[in-house]
């Protein structure tokens, strides 16, 4: 599972590393510290006459629905609309994240207060943006507070996971001086389950699958062909 639902306003006309002709949006996020998140719409057969860039002006707010592609070298996050797109009243906020996937990496726990990891989730392939099937989808994960300390008893590599969440853009100045920037999901309060066992020792037992023991009295024993006349009808 890998869908997003949210309004963002019309910032432009962009284009795709390849050339593709996408909509540069932002997605409004509430609170003092909170960056507007820039996503990238790609043409799709599922938005249909809806994605037409000229005919949005700057500033319309639109609300879409889609699948997250976030691209690693170009460090931009496209989106695949699976719906139609709508226009909405500028007051509408709304992001909402849904992703299952794989734990692939626990990141370095700084504050107790604060859970951090990455996911790998999949999606349909997406020439647009050289995505294919054999493509797996990263995400960083934050959980905080009571669910940070259920994710740091709980969570361990390789673990299955669905959440619900927010997209959010973090953006801070390296030790070199050039600008870094990342798209976060931050976990909403009790929007997730865990899948499989609690531990990772657990999880590797259960996986150990031994044979089956038969009894003296479930052994079937071959019996000889008649041959001949001896042959029953």
């Amino acid at each position: 599972m890998n869908l997003i639902t949210a309004t963002a306003k019309f910032i432009g006309p962009a284009q795709t590393e390849s050339g593709v002709r996408c909509m540069h949006l932002e997605i409004q996020n509430q609170g003092a510290k909170a960056l507007p998140v820039p996503i990238y719409l790609i043409p799709t057969r599922a938005a249909g006459d809806t994605f037409v860039i000229d005919a949005y002006e700057q500033g319309t707010t639109l609300l879409f629905t889609g699948r997250m592609y976030p691209s690693e070298s170009d460090h931009k996050m496209y989106i695949a609309p699976t719906t139609p797109l709508q226009t909405v009243q500028a007051n509408t906020l709304l992001n909402q994240v849904q992703v299952a996937g794989g734990v692939g990496f626990i990141a370095e726990q700084r504050r107790e207060d604060l859970f951090s990891c990455g996911m790998l989730c999949k999606a349909p392939a997406q020439k647009l943006v050289n995505f294919t099937w054999d493509d797996s989808v990263p995400l960083r994960l934050d959980a905080w507070g009571d669910d940070a300390v259920r994710f740091r008893k709980f969570i361990y590599k390789g673990r299955q996971i669905a959440i619900g969440g927010r997209l959010k853009y973090e953006c801070w100045p390296g030790k070199d001086g050039e600008t870094r920037t990342a798209y976060k999901v931050q976990i909403r309060g009790g929007q997730y389950t865990f899948f499989g066992k609690n531990t990772p020792e657990k999880a590797a037992a259960a996986a150990k699958v031994e044979p089956p023991v038969r009894s003296a009295q479930e052994t079937v024993i071959p019996q000889p062909v008649p041959k001949g006349d001896e042959i029953p009808f």
